[in-house]
């Protein structure tokens, strides 16, 4: 009898209200976390991505740049017997450089990210491949200069023996272990360093 009374005096409305309060808290608290959570593992993914693709565009222009040093030439047969072996010779390593460009291109946007990321440091771990791409751009233009692509009627160029053999080292791909592959595969290195963790802690 005595429980019946008291639970006839509990006022309804204001239990319903203290409960409907308490559970409002209980959600706005749980949706908190899951937030916070859900924004970390967003932020996670994210770097790992980001990682992941710096890596593999940065083995992709390793193979473009390898590509471009390729010594095979298949010269079209019209321009060697129409005297433009040189011209034909050209626009074979021009198109092979527009391959290695557009991959280049598509890593700045990369770069980006992970400085954005990571800071200064992230985006000077690409410097190393900046560098060697100059160096094939200018070994390519010394080659075609040596052959008196560029120069004028009348022009001296210095194409000795020992130059040629020089810039030939940066122009062809040999064997694995060529002095420039090796330099092209310690700056694919100085990207892998700094980005590995990053995949494997996903």
């Amino acid at each position: 009898m005595s429980i019946c009374l008291t639970i006839s005096k509990i006022d309804w409305a204001i239990t319903k209200d203290v409960f409907t309060i308490i559970g409002t808290i209980s959600a706005i608290v749980i949706g908190a976390i899951g937030l916070t959570t859900w924004r970390r593992q967003l932020k996670g993914t994210s770097e790992y991505e980001v990682a992941k693709k710096a890596i593999l565009l940065t083995y992709e222009i390793e193979q473009a740049i390898q590509g471009v040093r390729n010594p095979m030439l298949h010269l079209p047969k019209d321009e060697v017997e129409s005297g433009r072996r040189l011209e034909a010779e050209q626009q074979i390593y021009a198109d092979r450089f527009v391959i290695l460009e557009n991959k280049w291109a598509e890593l700045q946007t990369i770069k980006l990210e992970s400085k954005v990321i990571w800071d200064n440091a992230a985006a000077e771990s690409f410097n190393e491949i900046r560098d060697i791409i100059g160096k094939l751009r200018g070994g390519i233009w010394l080659h075609f200069w040596m052959k008196g692509a560029y120069a004028g009627p009348g022009a001296t160029v210095d194409n000795s023996a020992e130059r040629r053999i020089e810039n030939d080292k940066i122009v062809y791909y040999t064997s694995e272990d060529d002095e420039f592959t090796l330099k092209i595969k310690h700056a694919v290195e100085h990207v892998e360093n700094f980005f590995k963790d990053k995949v494997r802690s996903k």
